[in-house]
């Protein structure tokens, strides 16, 4: 159960309302996630607009790629709640859940190519040590291939996860609960 009031879909009104018909209208549902930012609207509308544009445009990365990163980071960060989202959302992306299972698990013996892996591996360090990545991480990168504006859509989905991984579990959010 939440530690914090959300606003729910029956009482929504304004740019809530708004933002809750869009996350319907693309999720099928309001996640619990997004209604942890109801009681401030425009944190709500930004937020909304930062994982559309991140996670769910058609970027330089493909979508199962992100939603890799987005169940790599929620593992190590041990946010149960993403986690069990993304890893679903890999398969909706065209993974086979066992493939997604074993990438969440060890990405390194999982069925997805070495480029990909050398890519969660520096998703890993992004997440664990930001401050410890060097010129030579990103060179290896654009030597597997990866061009800098997908290595730079990467290490943001690192950043939007290891956020909302923070005040999805701060504030008492579970997957059970949407």
């Amino acid at each position: 159960m939440p530690r914090i009031q959300v606003i729910e879909e029956e009482n929504a009104e304004g740019k809530v309302k708004a933002v809750y018909d869009e996350l319907r209208s693309v999720f099928g549902k309001v996640p619990g996630v997004m209604k942890a930012l109801s009681p401030w609207p425009d944190m709500l509308e930004l937020y909304a607009k930062r994982i559309g544009l991140i996670m769910l445009s058609e970027t330089l990365l493909t979508r199962a790629v992100k939603e890799m990163i987005a169940a790599l980071v929620s593992r190590i960060n041990e946010c149960d709640y993403c986690l069990t989202y993304h890893k679903s959302f890999m398969v909706d992306a065209g993974l086979s859940s066992p493939n997604a299972e074993a990438i969440v698990a060890d990405y390194q013996t999982a069925a997805i190519s070495d480029a990909e892996k050398k890519l969660l591996a520096y998703v890993e360090k992004v997440t664990r040590h930001a401050y410890k990545t060097t010129d030579t991480d990103v060179d290896g990168l654009k030597g597997s291939g990866w061009s800098e504006g997908q290595i730079l859509e990467a290490t943001l989905v690192v950043g939007l996860f290891s956020d909302i991984n923070r005040w999805v579990d701060a504030l008492g959010f579970r997957y059970e609960d949407d």
